[in-house]
């Protein structure tokens, strides 16, 4: 084989930078949220709008845009902090379901709208409220349900209720919902307390279905949620690749 020039491994490293940073998750807006519960009062602090898109807390309009999260590095939510410590800036539910009345024993729930359905949901990350851990952190959300849809079927979603408003329950057995999986909220607040995978879904609508809290109490918190999705590569990616791999066969 023909030793390959300078120009053209400078080629190749560019390429495969590009490719790569082409398939670089991106962070996905939640452009509506509704849930059994709106928050805490006043109207526009511990809302349901204060757990999602913390680099932008404006896609949704409220008057609280500060989301309490430090970002560490601005594109991976992975590297982000839950630094603020107030009820404010997270959705602090003022209730909880009935779980002997509910569809699946379910105590409380969200559902997150991203707009349009999005392909290659890579992960969801999910920070514990440390408001939550008023009396050994008996209202922050411990044990749910990770749902997914298209929106084909559905059950209709209530609209995102003010503060201190309710919605009743969901049925996440209707229509085109499907199941992720469950998990368990850690307690811990500050670095992200789960990272659920979301194994390249394809959804508009993904839901939280809530089994317990960390305690007896009426109230549930959830500090923040972010949703990542990695995106196709580009077409200038791939004929990039395609050029690289022409050169490499025919300096052979």
């Amino acid at each position: 084989m023909k030793k390959i020039t300078k120009l053209t491994a400078t080629f190749a490293a560019a390429t495969a930078a590009f490719a790569l940073s082409a398939n670089a998750a991106t962070i996905v807006p939640v452009t509506g949220i509704t849930g059994h519960d709106g928050g805490n009062w006043p109207a526009t602090f511990g809302h349901l709008s204060d757990m999602v898109n913390a680099s932008d807390p404006t896609i949704i309009a409220t008057s609280d845009t500060t989301s309490g999260m430090t970002l560490n590095d601005p594109a991976d939510p992975a590297t982000w902090t839950w630094t603020s410590g107030s009820y404010q800036q997270t959705w602090h539910a003022n209730s909880i379901l009935d779980s002997t009345s509910t569809i699946n024993s379910k105590i409380g729930w969200v559902v997150m709208d991203l707009g349009t359905v999005v392909d290659n949901l890579e992960n969801l990350y999910m920070w514990a409220s440390s408001t939550g851990q008023t009396a050994g952190g008996a209202e922050q959300v411990r044990n749910y349900n990770l749902y997914y849809s298209s929106g084909v079927g559905i059950a209709a979603l209530p609209a995102m209720p003010n503060s201190k408003g309710t919605t009743g329950d969901y049925d996440f057995s209707s229509g085109d919902w499907a199941s992720v999986g469950s998990n368990t909220l850690g307690s811990a607040h500050g670095a992200v307390s789960n990272t659920n995978s979301l194994g390249g879904i394809s959804a508009r609508y993904i839901g939280i279905e809530v089994m317990t809290i960390g305690g007896d109490d009426d109230r549930m918190a959830i500090a923040q949620v972010e949703i990542t999705a990695v995106p196709e590569p580009s077409t200038t990616a791939l004929l990039g690749l395609a050029g690289l791999a022409l050169i490499l066969r025919r300096r052979k």
